[in-house]
């Protein structure tokens, strides 16, 4: 399977700090993804065929962040723990990627990732967008017909306890949402698209029954 492990975020570093993440030289990491800030862009561990043919930028493994930040941190027994960011996300859940028309974007996605989406369907119901699902490690793709050009057009993070992400991010003066009921089950809570102009959720997974 392939593994999304790089992610290039638009905006600024003190954009990415008033949502609750803990930023080095415009650098930090979720889990298996190192993010840059710069520019929307992706990067996998591995392709089956060129990246360029999905029409967003591609980050080669050797523009990932330096070893300081891409690395976990050590807990004090020396074990490898993931980075924490006051926010308390711990990984990626999924990026949103557009495409003008699902058929032809989710075969390039196919072709280049060298796998087949794990379901294709309206999950806003007939009257919503087509989407198509890649896992790609610990994030999925989500791959929407938008009618519009291909592009990275937002990321959600997922973290165990909504209620304090929220609160986290407000005392840093990030501008965020109440959480509310999310479409795939869970909680959402959207940051204002006014803040970086790009689609920003934090979710917390619905409890397990």
């Amino acid at each position: 399977m392939p593994i999304l492990t790089r992610l290039g975020l638009p905006g600024t570093e003190q954009a990415w700090a008033a949502l609750g993440f803990t930023v080095v030289d415009g650098e930090f990491r979720i889990g298996q993804v190192a993010c840059t800030i710069g520019e929307p862009a992706w990067g996998f561990d591995e392709t089956q065929s060129a990246p360029e043919v999905l029409g967003v930028p591609y980050l080669a493994a050797d523009t990932a962040p330096h070893p300081a930040v891409a690395r976990p941190d050590r807990t004090s027994n020396g074990s490898a723990s993931d980075t924490v960011h006051p926010n308390g996300v711990t990984i990626v859940d999924h990026v949103v990627y557009w495409m003008p028309n699902l058929d032809e974007g989710a075969a390039n996605l196919t072709a280049v990732l060298g796998i087949a989406p794990r379901r294709r369907f309206f999950p806003r119901g007939p009257e919503g967008p087509e989407m198509a699902f890649y896992r790609v490690g610990e994030p999925f793709i989500e791959a929407v017909g938008s009618g519009l050009p291909a592009d990275l057009a937002g990321v959600a993070f997922l973290t165990p306890d909504l209620d304090a992400a929220v609160a986290a991010i407000r005392a840093a003066g990030g501008p965020i949402g109440d959480p509310r009921p999310a479409v795939q089950g869970g909680r959402i809570a959207p940051v204002w698209r006014g803040h970086l102009d790009w689609g920003i959720a934090f979710m917390e997974p619905k409890p397990r029954t």
